[in-house]
């Protein structure tokens, strides 16, 4: 995903045949001593990666995060997390490295937001809130309530991928931490919102983005129950699990309360 900026003659992106160098921010260089790495520790070692021939730098996320999954928890696309830097920082970062001829790329998780996000504090106060469709809310199973969730879907660490909410009586789906909600890529709104949140970003001299997540991010309407593996395991084999546990699997969209689709 890139803003358009920086094509070779002939049409070739400046990316095509790129040297990419990434880097973990929280490892990579500590500037102020406090044991973690940050923004200022990667501009005073860009004269290393110009020597190094980088045509661009992908960082891992820089977003502000309660940290739960290390800035895979997005609780805010517009701004820096305060233990990286700031605005200021980065806006330095991306025209210093500009000036060696690197290219800042950075990491955005567009699956999910950190249910610290405000868009998923609006979403709970209600099923007719007006983020609600942001995310994707389902009925327990038919008789259920709190641990009957909608079906047998299981997140990245094989526990189920619902989380109940008991105030609004539904549950919402998450690939990865049950505060990881997963947004609900059907909906129009979700797509205006990362535009102008891309559109942010490009202003400020980002050239494009990388996303780490974005093969989850489509689902079909049904929410069905994934087949498991019971028909095909030897006698002994224990538990079957569903067959696909990888994230693009894991599908379901809008809300099947009112309001939903």
């Amino acid at each position: 995903m890139e803003s358009g900026t920086g094509d070779a003659a002939g049409g070739q992106r400046w990316w095509h045949g790129g040297v990419l160098y990434q880097v973990y921010v929280r490892s990579w260089r500590d500037s102020d001593g406090d044991g973690y790495g940050d923004l200022n520790g990667i501009i005073e070692r860009l004269d290393y990666l110009a020597w190094l021939g980088v045509d661009g730098i992908w960082l891992s996320p820089t977003m502000p995060s309660p940290d739960e999954d290390w800035g895979y928890d997005v609780s805010d696309y517009l701004a820096v997390h305060p233990e990286l830097g700031d605005m200021a920082v980065m806006d330095r970062l991306i025209a210093q490295a500009a000036n060696r001829g690197i290219r800042v790329i950075l990491d955005l998780v567009p699956n999910h937001t950190s249910t610290a996000h405000p868009w998923f504090a609006d979403a709970t106060r209600g099923r007719d809130a007006a983020h609600r469709d942001y995310y994707l809310w389902a009925d327990p199973a038919p008789g259920g309530g709190a641990g009957h969730p909608p079906n047998n879907w299981e997140d990245t660490a094989g526990h189920s991928a619902w989380a109940w909410h008991e105030p609004t009586g539904q549950y919402y789906l998450h690939l990865f931490l049950a505060s990881q909600a997963d947004l609900n890529w059907r909906e129009p709104a979700v797509h205006r919102e990362f535009e102008q949140i891309l559109r942010f970003w490009f202003d400020r001299g980002w050239p494009g983005c990388g996303s780490t997540w974005r093969t989850a991010c489509t689902r079909t309407r049904s929410c069905g129950t994934t087949p498991t593996a019971a028909a095909w395991a030897p006698p002994g084999a224990g538990p079957a699990r569903p067959l696909s546990t990888a994230p693009a699997s894991r599908r379901c969209t809008g809300s099947t309360g009112p309001g939903g689709r």
